[in-house]
């Protein structure tokens, strides 16, 4: 008889399941109060941080991570106080960075040409304003001795005086 009764109770179980409309007995249930009633902190405890993590894809996490975002929010100016720049630089290998540079490519795009001439118009301008400098030098020189020759005491010889304007 037991095992009829069991029977019986495990076909009434079937027929009600199979009758049972789970979506609407879920949202007649108030999650709510469920969640309320469970220990979140015992659950928390149970759970093995290191486990979950392992199972975490960090690839398909940065994936989705919007980089520009991120540095939108990043203050640049307290960053760059904290490192140290003189470490910084001292790990730069000079040489290499000048062994990168194009210097055909450089000389393409530079016009040398007008760089030389203004150098040389420079250095002739220099050349010749030295020369007139030293020219005036060695005239007073010159009109010096010559005065002395002559026991002139006039100082040296210039052009003429001008001409006051007469008064009106």
């Amino acid at each position: 008889m037991e095992s009829i009764a069991q029977g019986v109770a495990q076909r009434v179980i079937e027929l009600v399941v199979e009758a049972l409309d789970v979506n609407a007995l879920i949202a007649r249930i108030d999650l709510n109060f469920v969640v309320s009633r469970v220990d979140l902190n015992g659950v928390l405890h149970r759970v093995d941080l290191n486990e979950v993590i392992d199972q975490v894809d960090l690839n398909e996490v940065l994936d989705r991570v919007d980089l520009n975002e991120v540095l939108d929010r990043v203050d640049v100016d307290r960053l760059l106080a904290r490192m140290d720049i003189n470490k910084l630089v001292a790990q730069v290998d000079i040489n290499e960075i000048a062994g990168r540079i194009d210097i055909e490519a450089l000389v393409k795009n530079t016009d040398l040409g007008a760089v030389m001439m203004s150098s040389s118009t420079n250095l002739a301008t220099e050349a010749v304003d030295l020369g007139r400098s030293h020219t005036v030098t060695m005239d007073d020189t010159l009109a010096r001795w010559a005065s002395r020759l002559r026991r002139n005491q006039v100082g040296r010889a210039g052009p003429p005086e001008l001409l006051k304007a007469q008064e009106e």
